[in-house]
């Protein structure tokens, strides 16, 4: 009897430890959903069609103080193309979106050693490589007047932050340039790619306009993350200011975000916080309903329904395609046009022989088979033929030819 209620007691004491456990899951679940559900921001910051029709959206969802909202499953999202609702076929969860490729862009031009700028920039870019999981990779380029590649794109950290350390600071600012040498470091890569460029003042410098950088790096699906370093209030009249302006519109055309550090300390922080941001984003994978690379602008409708109000948010790529492509039409109708030529071609012969009688109203004759053995001599149709002569048969039983000389021998009676 004791050993029956020592077993009943351990049996309720699970029994409630469970019920316990399953109450605190749930209110943390709840939780997390309530913070979903407050003030975030939803945002499409690359379509990648490096694989197309196959088509990968990347989204951001951050809540009110820009950290990523991670707790959205896969039948949260929904996505139309041009208007057509299209089934997702894979939804890769916050932080399993797969590598980022970064260039990180340095402004080294000669403003950027006033208030010790340049070291904050480095250490700021050195604890973004120290943040790169396994299989993300990294390029770093500085620009002053010219571009410089520092470092090719690169899984090693160390190789990274040495190259970071060597950056100096000179000359006048060629931003564009600098960009568009990004954008080409990144052409060549598929998948999450972003440009981050830190600098403190407007192009001065350099052979390339933002309509020419925005148009390639629109091509390419690549974000642009500007960090202006300095005061926005002071504009581009004093060292401590930034083109705020440019900064923005560079950053909101290339759906990517423009941030500031009033200081060169903030710095470290805001690289930090990308880094969480660009790691912890959705992917959306879904087939095209146009297949087509046809050259025509596409708008991506995305919804994510598990906020507090469902929120909609769209982007446009284009599919590509220097010649567009055209739907592939049958060729049966080719080929039983041409069956039918050739079968007229054959019959024509007969058709004008036919005609051509008809016309002249003459019925042709039919030939006369020739008869077996026509090679040798006719009998002459006047008379009979004269004794001895070809009429008569030789002695063994042959037709000799009339004029045929007589054997020279009697014949056996």
């Amino acid at each position: 009897m004791k050993i029956y209620f020592k077993l009943r007691r351990r049996v309720y004491t699970t029994m409630w430890l469970c019920i316990a456990v399953l109450t605190l899951v749930g209110f943390l679940v709840t939780v997390l959903r309530a913070q979903a559900e407050g003030p975030v921001t939803v945002q499409v910051v690359q379509v990648d069609k490096a694989r197309f029709p196959e088509v990968d959206v990347y989204v951001s969802v951050t809540d009110a103080d820009g950290q990523p909202v991670k707790n959205l499953m896969p039948e949260d999202f929904s996505l139309d193309e041009d208007g057509q609702p299209v089934s997702l076929t894979h939804v890769s969860r916050a932080g399993e979106q797969g590598p980022v490729t970064a260039v990180l862009v340095i402004d080294k031009s000669g403003s950027m050693n006033h208030a010790n700028k340049m070291k904050a920039a480095r250490e700021a870019a050195t604890a973004f490589v120290q943040l790169m999981r396994p299989g993300d990779t990294t390029g770093v380029i500085a620009f002053n007047t010219q571009v410089t590649t520092v470092q090719p794109l690169t899984d090693d950290k160390e190789v990274l932050i040495e190259a970071i350390k060597s950056i100096e600071a000179v000359d006048d600012t060629a931003m564009y340039d600098a960009l568009h040498e990004a954008s080409a470091m990144l052409e060549p890569v598929s998948g999450r790619k972003a440009i981050i460029i830190v600098t403190d003042g407007m192009n001065t410098a350099g052979q390339r306009t933002r309509e020419e950088t925005l148009t390639l790096v629109g091509e390419q699906g690549i974000s642009i993350y500007t960090i202006g370093l300095g005061d926005p209030s002071q504009g581009t009249e004093t060292y401590a200011g930034i083109d705020e302006p440019t900064l923005k519109a560079i950053a909101e055309e290339s759906d990517g975000i423009y941030t500031f550090a009033p200081n060169p300390e903030d710095l470290r922080s805001l690289y930090e916080l990308l880094s969480l941001r660009i790691q912890n984003e959705y992917k959306l994978t879904y087939r095209s309903p146009n297949r087509l690379r046809d050259g025509t602008n596409r708008t991506v409708a995305v919804v994510v329904a598990a906020l507090s109000a469902p929120t909609e948010v769209t982007a446009v790529y284009n599919s590509g395609g220097v010649i567009p492509e055209v739907e592939p039409r049958s060729t049966w109708g080719l080929f039983g046009l041409i069956f039918a030529v050739l079968a007229f071609l054959l019959v024509l012969p007969g058709i004008i022989g036919r005609a051509s009688v008809l016309v002249s109203g003459r019925v042709p004759r039919p030939r006369r088979a020739l008869r077996r053995g026509s090679g040798r001599a006719k009998a002459s149709s006047k008379g009979k033929p004269r004794a001895g002569t070809g009429g008569a048969k030789s002695a063994k039983g042959r037709v000799r030819l009339t004029g045929e000389p007589r054997p020279s021998g009697k014949r056996n009676r």
